[in-house]
C-alpha cells in the first residue's frame, strides 16, 4: 500500500528537529507552520512554537540535567510541555513525531491518541545511518516531495562515499564518542555507523540506545580518540564540558590522551539528530580520526581539539 500523497499547499507540524531540517532540505521551509523549541529555524518568530522543554538546560551542570531527566522519567511523566491547542489551531495536514527517544523528542505514546484527533500522524525515528536516508524518501513520499528526497539521498550517499574512499586501506583507529560526560555515556543509533564510515571502530553499538558506561571499561578499550558531543549541545558547549575530562583518570590513560586525540563537538548541529546533517558529522569524524589523509571537508566550527595538560 503507497504512503498518501498530500498537495502542494500541505501544511506540517513537525515535533522532531531532525525531521524539520529534513523538510526544509526538501523544499517545505513555507509548509511547515509549527515546530518545537529545539528545530531549526531560519525566520525566528514565522513559525509557532509548539512544543518546550521543561528542563533549562543552559543553567545547569550536566549532572544536573541528568539527574532531572530520571526523575521526570521515574514519576511517569513528559519532559516536555506541548501545546495541543495550539497545534489544532495551526489546522495541520501532517504531524511528525518520532519513536526513538523520550528524552531527545515527544513520542507518541507521551500523547496517546490526541495528535491523531488533530491531523495525520508520521512517525520517524531511524536506528542506523541507512535508516536516517530512508526516512528522507518517507517523508518525501508522504508530502509529494518524492522527487526532491531522491536527490537529496543521493547527494548525501555521494559525500558519504567520497569519506569511504578517503580512508579506505587505512588502519581503524578505536573510537569513544561520549554522548554524556556526567555520567558518561557512549554512543548509539546511527553514531557508531558514522564512526564506522569515518575510518574508526567505535565503543558504542551500532542500531542500540546511547548507554551509561565506567570509566575503567571506556579505558580498558584503549581509545586513541575521543571525541565528546553531548547530546542536544553545540560547541562551545561541548568543548566547556569535555575540559572536564582531562582530569578524569580513566582518561588520562588512554592513547587518545596520550596523543592529544581527544575533540568537542558540535553535536546538536550533526551528531544528535538524523537529518541531512550528518554528513558533515561524517566529514568531520574523518578529519579527526585520519588527519593525516582528510583535511578541509568539514564546516568551519564543526569540532575543536582539546589542549594537552
Amino acid at each position: 500500500m503507497s504512503a498518501r500523497r498530500f498537495p502542494s499547499a500541505v501544511r506540517i507540524v513537525s515535533l522532531v528537529p531532525s525531521a524539520t531540517e529534513t523538510l526544509y532540505a526538501l523544499g517545505l521551509e513555507d509548509e511547515v507552520v509549527g515546530i518545537t523549541y529545539a528545530c531549526p529555524d531560519p525566520e525566528p518568530g514565522r513559525r509557532a512554537v509548539v512544543v518546550r522543554s521543561k528542563i533549562d538546560p543552559d543553567s545547569m551542570t550536566e549532572a544536573e540535567i541528568d539527574a532531572a531527566v530520571r526523575s521526570f522519567s521515574e514519576r511517569g511523566e513528559n519532559p516536555y510541555e506541548v501545546d495541543l491547542r495550539l497545534i489544532e489551531q495551526l489546522k495541520p495536514d501532517l504531524i511528525v513525531v518520532q519513536r526513538l527517544c523520550n528524552v531527545c523528542a515527544v513520542t507518541p505514546d507521551a500523547l496517546g491518541d490526541r495528535l491523531h484527533a488533530i491531523a495525520r500522524v508520521v512517525e520517524v525515528g531511524p536506528e542506523r545511518l541507512e535508516d536516517a536516508l530512508k526516512e528522507y524518501l518517507r517523508l518525501g513520499e508522504v508530502t509529494g516531495r518524492l522527487r526532491e528526497a531522491r536527490e537529496l539521498v543521493e547527494r548525501v550517499g555521494l559525500r558519504l562515499q567520497n569519506v569511504r574512499e578517503l580512508v579506505s586501506g587505512l588502519r581503524r583507529r578505536r573510537t569513544l564518542f561520549l554522548e554524556w560526560v556526567d555520567p558518561p555515556f557512549c554512543s548509539g543509533h546511527w553514531v557508531p555507523d558514522m564512526i564506522e564510515v569515518a575510518g574508526g571502530v567505535d565503543f558504542g553499538d551500532p542500531g542500540r540506545p546511547s548507554k551509561r558506561i565506567r570509566g575503567e571499561d571506556a579505558a580498558a578499550y584503549g581509545p586513541e580518540v575521543i571525541v565528546v558531543g553531548p547530546c542536544g549541545f553545540r560547541l562551545e558547549r561541548s568543548y566547556r564540558d569535555a575540559l572536564q575530562l582531562l582530569e578524569s583518570g580513566w582518561v588520562r590513560s588512554t592513547p587518545a590522551f596520550s596523543t592529544g586525540t581527544i575533540y568537542a563537538v558540535d553535536a546538536k548541529a550533526r551528531f544528535s539528530g538524523h537529518g541531512p546533517s550528518i554528513v558533515e558529522g561524517v566529514e568531520a569524524l574523518a578529519e579527526m580520526i585520519h588527519p593525516e589523509a582528510v583535511r578541509d571537508l568539514a564546516p568551519e566550527g564543526s569540532y575543536r581539539r582539546l589542549p594537552r595538560s
